[in-house]
């Protein structure tokens, strides 16, 4: 089998080695070539022998004249070439600098919480932040500011002519998705070409959709709260009349009876007391009930004597005796039998003032009520859903009632949370009291 001998390869080998050492074969090749064709033509020997027929030209220096401009020369080159990479160094660390500088405002434009971006005049976004995409929907390549804010836009783009910027503290933007977004807004002109008749518009979003909805929200519960201010107190005030009322026409009636009654005894002689003592009987009982009843509306007496499970059993049994079309599920947790006062007191009122809105507006024909205990460390919990299968309302709409209002102050009031949930049909009010046991664990250890 034969061999291929190696051939080496000059291209290859050319290629491989550094550029110095290919800078220094070059000049050691001049070099070579200069010299063998100065020794083959006697150069040196026919300059020499020139320059001795002109002597008066001291032309036999030149060489030495031009080994020194040679030296010279090498010397500025080099010190051309330590000022040349020198400015290379310079540019590098200024390019770098640069660099790190942009570096760092990408990374404020990247990371600010603000949504900012890049248009053009008639709307269009030319670049933006993660927090604009956020805030528009993801959707920065679809939206058009001209269409999301409308006529407004081109005001701004007018004002922007005569101004450097425009804040704008409450600005209302359609998103593509409808979702409502509100941001608080600064427009500046970029004069990124002066030349140009049309400029890039910088601009800063800040978003205050959700502060803006809260005082919204806000400023309609604080008018509730002031109707339920001036309600409660006309409640309050006809409660009383009521009240007064009663008891003129039920007790004082059976009383001026009973007065009547002892009046008319004659003083002088014996009377039959059985005729007499069944009327007074009567009207005492009739008093007794009045006073019942009385003491009824003002609180319910089975929560003080069985508790609340029992007094939401016997409130739903009345209920059920003015309603008989209606069909009532219940699913009371027993373990709610000894709660604090004002928790049962609550969760009865939510019961009470849910069962009397579905009579009078839900038109339904079932309902369930459940009552839930949640267990803690320090502190439980309870939840009280109503839930009907009625008519349904919009929970967002004003209402000329004030039942969801105070049941919602009832709730809050002891730092629970009320919520009312409506579809086409049907209703659930849910409310959740919390109450601490700390207490109760203290005296059973």
């Amino acid at each position: 089998m034969s061999t291929i001998p190696y051939r080496p390869n000059l291209s290859t080998f050319w290629t491989r080695i550094s550029q110095s050492a290919r800078d220094f074969i070059v000049a050691m090749i001049v070099i070579l070539s200069v010299f063998l064709l100065s020794a083959k033509l006697d150069l040196s020997e026919k300059f020499i022998a020139w320059a001795l027929a002109h002597e008066s030209l001291q032309l036999d220096e030149f060489p030495l004249v031009l080994f020194t401009a040679a030296f010279v020369a090498i010397w500025f080159s080099r010190r051309r070439m330590r000022e040349v990479m020198a400015e290379i160094n310079r540019r590098e660390e200024a390019e770098h600098a640069s660099q790190e500088s942009q570096r760092m405002f990408k990374t404020l434009f990247d990371q600010s919480l603000c949504g900012n971006f890049i248009a053009d005049t008639n709307g269009n976004i030319l670049f933006c932040n993660q927090a604009f995409s956020t805030m528009s929907g993801n959707s920065e390549s679809t939206l058009n500011l001209r269409k999301a804010i409308g006529k407004h836009w081109d005001e701004l783009c007018k004002k922007l002519q005569s101004v450097e910027k425009v804040d704008i503290a409450e600005l209302t933007v359609a998103r593509p998705d409808h979702a409502p977004w509100i941001v608080m807004a600064r427009l500046t002109r970029a004069l990124d070409n002066p030349q140009l008749p049309e400029k890039n518009i910088y601009g800063f979003f800040s978003d205050i959709t959700e502060q803006h909805l809260a005082e919204r929200e806000l400023a309609v519960l604080l008018k509730e709260n002031q109707a339920l201010a001036r309600h409660a107190m006309e409640v309050q005030e006809e409660e009383r009349r009521n009240i007064a009322r009663e008891i003129h026409d039920e007790m004082g009636q059976y009383l001026t009876a009973i007065r009547l009654e002892l009046a008319s005894l004659p003083k002088d002689k014996p009377y039959p007391l059985g005729e007499f003592s069944t009327r007074i009987h009567s009207h005492v009982e009739h008093i007794q009930l009045a006073v019942r009843g009385l003491i009824h509306r003002l609180r319910p007496t089975a929560l003080d004597a069985h508790g609340l499970v029992e007094a939401i059993e016997q409130l739903v049994s009345e209920w059920k005796k003015q309603q008989p079309g209606i069909d009532c599920q219940l699913s009371l947790d027993k373990s709610c039998l000894s709660l604090p006062e004002k928790t049962s007191i609550v969760a009865y009122r939510i019961v009470q003032e849910s069962l009397t809105n579905i009579a009078r507006h839900a038109q339904a024909s079932h309902i369930s009520i459940k009552l839930m205990r949640t267990r803690g460390i320090l502190s439980d919990t309870v939840t009280i859903e109503v839930r009907d299968d009625g008519v349904g309302f919009n929970p967002h709409s004003p209402r000329a009632g004030f039942g969801l209002s105070g049941m919602r102050e009832r709730v809050e009031a002891e730092g629970g949370v009320f919520n009312v949930h409506s579809k086409v049909k049907g209703v659930v009010i849910s409310a959740t009291l919390p109450f601490s046991t700390a207490s109760k664990a203290i005296q059973e250890s």
